[in-house]
């Protein structure tokens, strides 16, 4: 079989840490460099500043940038209460919008395209090129808004508006206030998968819902698990066009990357 090609877009990032370093973030990165070990050809569209630290990781990956130049990239602060409540996210700083005109005209066609906001910044208009490349999203990024002082909150988006895809995940978490609209994004949307952690997945389809079991295990660390899911079954999917042998190896991944013992 011809190696898969993929084509990423949305922003990558910098988490501010606590000690004020900064590490690489963003689905786009997370799903870059899993797809890449997973042997597909990866080429991201995205939008960072000059002062992105980690170019060299995608150099020395094989994984293409295409970059549409900004002031500065994308940062998020994510700071945990002590008494152990909600985090409270910052969004400290936001690199450029990407839309249709800024595709590059010399890309080739992906055999897949995975649409990954962090902050809203595909824009939608994007999810109607590519007509013959299998298409999925991750959501939570659309669903993010910010006041001045740049405090993360949910927001609602144009449900109709992901009608041009072929699959949506999402986990349970991004959906908490917005639950009673997944009935109508399955109406636009042929296939939607809802990760919901220790409870498995649920998959909707053809105006049904499936469940599939995870196995217990313990979690050193959960970073990433979603948008590794997510990519994992989306090359797949792209080979099996199997909904349950994707959701099997989505799960098999997202175990390895949490760090199961």
């Amino acid at each position: 079989m011809a190696t898969p090609t993929l084509l990423i877009i949305g922003h990558m990032c910098h988490d501010r840490m606590p000690s004020g370093e900064i590490k690489l973030g963003g689905t786009a990165a997370y799903a870059a460099f899993l797809a890449r070990k997973m042997g597909a050809e990866v080429t991201i569209l995205t939008s960072v500043g000059g002062d992105f630290a980690f170019y060299d990781l995608f150099e020395k990956e094989g994984i293409s940038l295409f970059n549409i130049p900004a002031k500065e990239t994308t940062v998020f602060e994510n700071i945990y209460p002590e008494d152990g409540g909600e985090r409270v996210q910052y969004l400290h700083a936001r690199a450029a919008t990407i839309s249709a005109q800024d595709i590059p005209s010399d890309l080739m066609v992906p055999d897949m395209v995975l649409f990954c906001p962090i902050a809203d910044e595909v824009d939608l208009g994007l999810l109607d090129c590519f007509p013959d490349s299998l298409k999925a999203a991750t959501i939570q990024g659309w669903l993010r808004d910010w006041n001045e002082e740049g405090l993360v909150a949910p927001k609602s988006m144009s449900w109709k508006g992901l009608a041009p895809l072929d699959l949506l995940v999402f986990s349970d978490a991004d959906m908490i206030g917005f639950e009673k609209y997944i009935s109508a994004i399955c109406d636009y949307v042929p296939i939607v998968i809802m990760t919901r952690g220790r409870n498995g997945v649920r998959v909707f389809e053809d105006d049904e819902s499936r469940d599939f079991p995870t196995k217990p295990i313990e979690v050193k660390d959960a970073t990433g698990a979603g948008d590794s899911f997510a990519t994992a079954f989306l090359l797949e999917y792209f080979r099996s066009k199997e909904v349950k042998a994707a959701v099997d190896y989505g799960q098999k991944v997202a175990r390895e990357v949490i760090g199961v013992k």
